[in-house]
Formats: C-alpha cells, structure tokens, sequence
C-alpha cells in the first residue's frame, strides 16, 4: 500500500535491510533522498450439482472446485486466514474470487500471478486442511478482490502483490531503514507513508552515474525479488516523491 517541488536526488546511498521473506515478496532498499482506478466481475457461479471435490461440508453446491472464480468467501470464524466458500449473496461473504490457480503457491503475494488490483490471496490447501480438519497437501491459491472497500490493492491501498505507481511506502530517516508499502492514507500516522510512487522503470541498473528518474524524483528505490535471472540488474527501480 503529498508532494513537494521535485528535487534531484543526492548521492548519499541507502541500503535497506531485507525485509522477513515469509512475509514479504522483495527487497526494497532505499537508495537516495532529500527532500515527493470499479470493479465489475461475473455473476456468481452456483450449481445445483453435488460437488466432487472438496467434501459437501466445505463446498456444499457452488461449483465443482473450492474456491472456483468468481465465487465468493467468507472468513471462518475463529480461524486467521481460513475461508469457507460462500454464496456471493451471503451477507457474511467478504470478497470474490478473481483468479484461481490450481498449483503454485500463495506467498510470497508478489510471485503469485494474480493481478495488481487484488487485495488479498487465500492459499487453498491451508484453508481445507482447518476446515476439515486434516493436513495440508497439495497447492493452490485464489486471488481475491473484497466486495466492498477498502480495497488494498488499488493504488495508495497499501496491499496488492507488488507497489505499483500511485502506491505509498513508508522508509525511516536513518541509513539502513526498510522501505515497506502503506496505505497513503496513512500519512499522518506513526510509521505512516513518507514517499509516493510516481514511477517505475523496467529492468534498470539504479547506480552509476546515469539517474533512473531523470532528476525528478526525490527518492530512488530499487526492487529485488527473492528470485532474480539477472542479478546485474534490478529488476524494477521505484522513482518516489516525498510527501
């Protein structure tokens, strides 16, 4: 998951540490500083038929597969991060599904392919093991788009598997501090948003002599994910603003 007048960037260079892998899906460092879209989906799917897989007791009659698209959920009720799939009618129903891959895995969000307009993942085999009670196997996850707002994943949101312009993140004062996504509308809070995202260049290398944001950025970051086929070059470099 506001400006002031664009300055070029120093040549002090900052290096964030890596944020937790488990939770996160890229290493943002901060490297210089000074001074800064409804949502339409199909109709829900239901179907009268019996559901092959999972049990009736997880999936009663909506669709041969849990969690199929554009079928909604639910939260279980004293679960962190399990849910039941529910009519999109249901009024406990928080959100549907945009996307659905059958293999792969949930986390971290950003190596999923769901879109950037998605505001959270539900990964599929942990959701079925605590809904009936067995071990989790296999892979899987579902996109999900929330039936109401807030949404994280649209811009300044603070969520959504990768910082996209018009995101906010949040980087300390000191040398070394961690740059994370937060909400824009946060800026006032503490740990709240510090830079805007104006820009974002493909497949850049941010040092040298030649500046990724033609001098109209206030701060510089670079992206490197976990995975990189190319570790001469960054795989994104984020021009940001200060607010």
């Amino acid at each position: 998951m506001r400006t002031n007048k664009g300055v070029g960037p120093t040549s002090t260079a900052i290096r964030a540490a890596a944020a937790t892998a488990a939770a996160a899906a890229a290493l943002l460092v901060l490297i210089t500083g000074c001074g800064k879209v409804a949502d339409p989906y199909a109709s829900d799917k239901e179907s009268s038929s019996p559901t092959a897989s999972p049990t009736s007791s997880v999936n009663p009659s909506y669709g041969t597969q849990y969690l199929a698209e554009n079928e909604c959920a639910a939260l279980e009720p004293g679960k962190k991060d399990v849910y039941r799939e529910v009519p999109c009618g249901d009024p406990k129903a928080v959100a549907r599904v945009t996307y659905r891959m059958e293999s792969g895995k949930a986390w971290p969000f950003s190596a999923t392919t769901c879109s950037e307009t998605t505001d959270f993942v539900v990964d599929v085999p942990i959701s079925l093991a605590a809904l009936e009670n067995t071990r989790a196997t296999g892979e899987g996850y579902a996109c999900m788009r929330n039936l109401k707002p807030p949404h994280p994943g649209d811009p300044g949101g603070g969520g959504g598997p990768r910082i996209e312009v018009g995101d906010c993140v949040h980087t300390g004062p000191k040398k070394g501090d961690a740059v994370e996504e937060v909400a824009c509308r946060a800026k006032s809070k503490k740990n709240g948003a510090t830079h805007k995202i104006i820009k974002i260049v493909e497949d850049r290398f941010a040092f040298g002599f030649d500046d990724p944001c033609d001098y109209k950025a206030d701060a510089v970051i670079t992206e490197d994910p976990l995975y990189d086929s190319d570790p001469t070059k960054n795989d994104r470099v984020l021009c940001a603003k200060k607010l």
